[in-house]
């Protein structure tokens, strides 16, 4: 039997300014007791990624580990791996911010655990060719990538258990596969069985994955370290003379290179099928399920950026940052350090983990995304730019206390950012259609593999209420949406989208001017401007119809929100008036919407049904508002000010 090298590595990560629970019940369960295991076994050599952000919250609030993370490092126990500091998809951000994730972490890590790393842990694996000369110039000698890539780019099977080159433009670098096979067997099957099929691996076993299912995963921390998993796995290497632990800069210096690869742009093979959109996703696992295991590269999903497209929300973020970055002054600290920030790539995407459901995630992007903007200091006035790069321009409003986004789609607020609390009021959720959604319905089993469940099998049961809110909205949720209706229109039709209307996100023809931007369409005329602090939007109705006008607001915490003093995260009807309030306690700041004619008031709170490890979560995004101003003939013109008021 061939000897088989190890090659052991463990990527850490926590979302930017994660809730401080959540990562120190990360430490506590994953994190701490897997470095005080390995601490009792010298021997076994491994190799470790974490993000920078995650480093420095264990510096600071767990120094005993930092320490002991320290100690194993300057023994020569642990190989650092660098990356993006904040975690960004790193094919996704400019060049020069690229090389600056990039340094940033080699940086810490060499003055901290006295390696200057020459291996790269790649963000969810989204390999791109682009990225090999940035790498290069930043001192990265090689990258680990999935097995998936290598297949993918036509690599034989059996040839999967070593490193390739690759090259972009003359810049070369090193790519290690990460077994597939071997990531969902640990540590969730029998430690035995894991062991013997490393053994049969010959040359290398590439094992490289989440820290976090080393003890956070559902179920886990009892296997993996009550019940010993780790500390068994560990000895039983150990054990088999054919089997040695490695670090993989020893590896490539010393083993030749198993050929010359091209990687087609592709992230890990789940990823390209969460990246689709419900109905592609539906379509390919049926087309999968017809072909055999080794045939399945042949029908891949989408790229990772796709999901930049498949949900505005997560492209608004991303673009909003590109449009900040091409304006980079780099004698600005302040902007850069809040921009860096912005790039993490936890909020722009969701497969299995919440990321992009869940809200505390984009609103950390938001308040750095808006530090940024604060940092440039921009004057007040009207910007237009085709910052959302959807080949229409967009309406940016600049006023001492926020900053307004229009958009041509809808003629619609898309964003309202509150320039002190770094707060975007507009960063709620459109209600979609996911591939798992008729999943939940069946209420299918689990399957049970090995001693423990992985989170790619847990089962996706849902009560009532979580089903109630399976509805898919047909159009972006966004501010001053003008729906003119035909027939009913209730508190029931607004929630479940049923109510008749046509064309709410065509697009509008813009007429830019300094103090006021119109949107023009076969429907509506519309005027923006600000007028003593307040957003104003005039709108002129070219066809006689029933008229509402649709806003959507979020807060940090709906259920501390009231709308006229009752409990915003409850169904509303509001009989006519001219004014509606809302007051948040937390951003201690009201919204005022004040109109020229009676309006009844519908609202209910927006939930959106959401995969996760645990299973199905039901989050909340906000608040949806209707202002039915009912049958308006045409020519008429309504007036609608949205007033905001900090406490």
């Amino acid at each position: 039997m061939s000897n088989t090298a190890l090659l052991l590595g463990v990527h850490s990560h926590q979302p930017i300014d994660n809730f401080d629970h959540i990562v120190l019940e990360a430490i506590a369960k994953s994190y701490r007791p897997f470095f005080e295991t390995l601490d009792r076994f010298g021997d076994f050599k491994f190799s470790a990624h974490f993000s920078g952000w995650l480093l420095e919250f264990i510096q600071k609030r767990d120094p005993d580990l930092f320490s002991l993370m320290q100690s194993m490092s300057e023994r020569g126990q642990i190989e650092w791996f660098g990356g993006g500091y904040y975690e960004p998809i790193l094919a996704s951000i400019p060049p020069r911010d690229r090389r600056a994730q990039i340094d940033k972490l080699s940086g810490f890590l060499e003055r901290n655990f006295y390696q200057r790393p020459k291996g790269l842990w790649l963000t969810e694996r989204v390999w791109d060719a682009s990225i090999v000369g940035d790498l290069r110039e930043c001192g990265i000698e090689y990258a680990i990538i999935d097995d998936y890539h290598l297949l993918c780019a036509g690599a034989a099977k059996e040839r999967l258990n070593g490193w390739y080159l690759t090259e972009s433009g003359g810049a070369a670098i090193g790519v290690f596969p990460i077994s597939q096979a071997l990531r969902y067997q640990a540590p969730f099957w029998e430690h035995t069985i894991v062991t013997d099929n490393i053994e049969k691996i010959g040359g290398a076993a590439i094992l490289f994955d989440d820290g976090e299912k080393f003890g956070v995963w559902p179920g886990t921390h009892e296997w993996v370290y009550e019940k010993g998993w780790l500390e068994n796995f560990i000895k039983a290497v150990l054990e088999r003379e054919t089997i040695q632990t490695a670090h993989y800069k020893d590896y490539k210096a010393t083993v030749a290179p198993l050929g010359l690869i091209y990687p087609p742009e592709v992230s890990y093979e789940e990823m390209g099928e969460w990246s689709l959109s419900a109905e592609d996703a539906i379509r390919l696992e049926g087309i999968q399920s017809r072909l055999s295991e080794d045939d399945r590269r042949f029908a891949r999903g989408a790229t990772w950026k796709n999901f930049l497209v498949k949900y505005e929300e997560s492209g608004r973020i991303h673009r909003r940052a590109l449009s900040l970055s091409a304006k980079n002054p780099l004698d600005n600290e302040e902007f850069q350090a809040a921009l860096l920030k912005a790039q993490c790539n936890d909020c722009l995407w969701h497969g299995v983990f919440g990321g992009l459901y869940l809200p505390s995630l984009r609103d950390t992007a938001w308040r750095y995304i808006i530090a940024a903007e604060n940092a440039l200091k921009p004057e007040n006035g009207f910007y237009y730019e085709d910052w959302n790069l959807d080949g229409y321009l967009e309406a940016k409003i600049v006023s001492d206390r926020f900053i307004a986004d229009f958009q041509s789609k809808g003629g619609s607020l898309v964003g309202l950012h509150i320039r002190s609390a770094k707060f975007n009021l507009l960063n709620t959720l459109t209600r979609r259609l996911e591939a798992y959604h008729a999943k939940i319905k069946q209420k299918e089993p689990s399957k049970e593999i090995g001693g423990v469940k992985t989170i790619h099998e847990a089962a996706l049961s849902a009560d009532k209420e979580t089903l109630k809110h399976l509805a898919v909205d047909r159009y972006t949720r966004a501010g001053f949406i003008d729906h003119l209706i035909a027939g009913e229109f209730d508190i029931d039709g607004f929630f479940s989208q049923t109510f008749g209307e046509a064309k709410p996100d065509e697009f509008y023809d813009i007429k830019t001017a300094p103090n006021e931007t119109r949107f023009l369409s076969d429907r509506v005329d519309k005027t923006v401007a600000v007028k003593e602090g307040a957003i104003v939007v005039t709108t002129q109705i070219k066809t006689s119809a029933r008229y509402a006008q649709e806003h959507n607001f979020h807060f940090a915490n709906l259920s501390q929100v009231t709308i006229n003093a009752l409990s915003a995260d409850e169904f509303h009807t509001f009989e006519a008036a001219r004014t509606l309030e809302l007051f948040d306690p937390y951003l201690n700041l009201s919204i005022a919407l004040n109109a020229d004619r009676d309006f009844i008031t519908l609202s209910h709170p927006l939930y959106a049904v959401s995969q996760s490890e645990s299973g199905v979560d039901l989050i909340c995004q906000g608040i949806a508002i209707a202002l039915d101003f009912g049958e308006i003939e045409a020519g008429n013109i309504i007036q609608v000010s949205l007033e905001i008021k900090e406490k």
